[in-house]
């Protein structure tokens, strides 16, 4: 977080600041108020988002813009991510061939945001690169955490996931389906990830009901001021619900199955046979923004991804601050 915030003035120079966004995961943000501390149980993400005043250069350059008019609204952003996996039993130092393996994974990304309000679509693409495994400190973390909540210290980590690089890159479309009235909409989505944490597809549908604003013009943050080239936001105020399915089909996913490098020399992976290659999940939440602050709160359910698995719940609550 130190480091991300000491590349803003630089940012500034070149750019214009439009928001901050902190988002956390973590399995005991659920309806049932009772955290399971497995699977995937905590993951944080910190991005500044902002547009550029000047021609796009490397690596910027290897993201893909929609371009082709003035009405075409771009959007780069810049974060750290860190993400953290464990088995269902944290009482347990051995490993066991149906449990999930320990493991973190920290990551830089940059990412383009580029919408098109006129054709009603907007096209988002990301690249990553980071460590997984030791590096990534999700041992540490677990374990400060836990003595901070004064909670049982995991035992297995020893087994961790070994270091190994992770790049990523991502590629998401979505567009308007339909429309009924000011109030209603619903989206369609697709989008695929390659690299060495997870080579997959997805596709999925978003419902939306309740006020807001264009979703094509008001970027990720619900009303966050004005934008360059157009008027101020249509809506100061936003009160909405989402729903959002969606089904996953995958080739490869590194915290599973060991990394790219290193999988070879793992303690533990999870075996091939043993892998879901499809999975779904469903978000559901809301978003609630007035002028430049914003909040989203919501819950995903995810069926199992490798046989023995449980289904999962993880919570997210975000926070937007308009700059």
């Amino acid at each position: 977080a130190t480091g991300l915030l000491l590349v803003l003035p630089g940012l500034a120079q070149r750019n214009t600041p439009q928001f901050l966004r902190l988002s956390e995961d973590n399995d005991a943000l659920n309806v049932r108020g009772r955290g399971t501390d497995r699977e995937y149980t905590n993951g944080t993400r910190l991005e500044v988002y902002y547009t550029k005043n000047t021609k796009p250069r490397f690596p910027s350059t290897l993201l893909i813009s929609l371009g082709g008019g003035a009405h075409i609204q771009d959007l780069y952003g810049a974060g750290l991510t860190h993400l953290m996996y464990t088995p269902w039993d944290l009482t347990r130092e051995d490993i066991t061939p149906e449990s999930r393996p320990y493991t973190g994974v920290l990551s830089a990304t940059h990412s383009l945001v580029s919408a098109d309000p006129v054709r009603h679509q907007k096209l988002t693409t990301a690249i990553g690169l980071g460590v997984l495994g030791r590096a990534a400190l999700g041992k540490e973390l677990q374990t400060w955490m836990h003595q901070v909540i004064h909670s049982g210290t995991p035992q297995g980590w020893d087994h961790q996931l070994p270091t190994d690089v992770v790049i990523s890159y991502l590629i998401g479309y979505e567009k308007l389906l339909v429309q009924p009235s000011a109030n209603v909409q619903l989206l369609g989505a697709m989008g695929a990830s390659l690299g060495t944490i997870s080579n997959c597809l997805n596709a999925g549908i978003t419902f939306r009901a309740g006020i807001f604003g264009d979703y094509f013009t008001d970027y990720p943050l619900p009303s966050a001021g004005r934008h360059p080239g157009q008027g101020p936001a249509s809506r100061k105020c936003q009160f909405y619900f989402f729903i959002r399915p969606e089904g996953r089909l995958v080739v490869h996913d590194a915290v599973l199955q060991g990394g790219f490098f290193t999988g070879r020399r793992a303690d533990h992976t999870m075996g091939r046979d043993l892998m879901k290659r499809g999975f779904g999940q469903l978000e559901y939440g809301a978003v609630f923004s007035y002028h430049r602050l914003g909040i989203s709160v919501s819950e995903t359910l995810l069926t199992a991804q490798y046989g023995g698995a449980p289904s999962h719940q993880v919570g997210n609550l975000t926070l937007f601050v308009g700059l």
